[in-house]
């Protein structure tokens, strides 16, 4: 039973075969020129569009550093660093000037030495000297030491002056 199923498939098949032959002999000719121009219309439309994908591909590089391949995505990134350090800018870019003046460092230290001298004097002259009116006003209270205080201030304005020397 299934091979008579098989075999009326068959002749059905074959059958429809045979009717699409003569339809297209009987109009042949016209259906052969319709074709034709259909065929050279399409081949037309591919060869548009072959050479657009020609140009877009010529005009876009291929990204080699995308590629599954790491041997050309490493070719490519030396490739382009040494693309990168031969290019020279010729613009002129102003650099942020972070350093310090030169006259910054020894104005520091010479705060320092002059409150060190400040402080030697005040000990060598018992606090007469360099100024004499902490001696001679307050010499009962805690100002008896200015001149100590005032070579110390100017000594550690020196050393936190440094603190910012760049």
């Amino acid at each position: 039973m299934t091979s008579e199923k098989k075999s009326t498939k068959d002749d059905a098949d074959k059958g429809s075969e045979k009717v699409s032959k003569k339809s297209s002999g009987k109009s042949g000719a016209k259906s052969s020129a319709k074709d034709s121009q259909k065929i050279a219309t399409a081949s037309e439309k591919k060869d548009k569009a072959d050479k657009d994908t020609k140009k877009s591909s010529s005009s876009k590089k291929k990204h080699p550093e995308r590629s599954g391949n790491p041997a050309k995505a490493a070719k490519a990134l030396e490739e382009e660093s040494r693309a990168a350090a031969n290019r020279v800018s010729r613009t002129p870019t102003k650099v942020k000037d972070t350093a310090s003046p030169r006259w910054y460092a020894p104005t520091m230290v010479t705060l320092m030495v002059i409150g060190l001298l400040w402080v030697v004097t005040t000990y060598l002259f018992n606090g007469l000297y360099p100024l004499p009116y902490f001696a001679k006003h307050h010499a009962t209270d805690w100002l008896f030491n200015g001149n100590l205080y005032i070579g110390f201030l100017i000594m550690m304005s020196g050393f936190l002056g440094l603190l910012r020397w760049k």
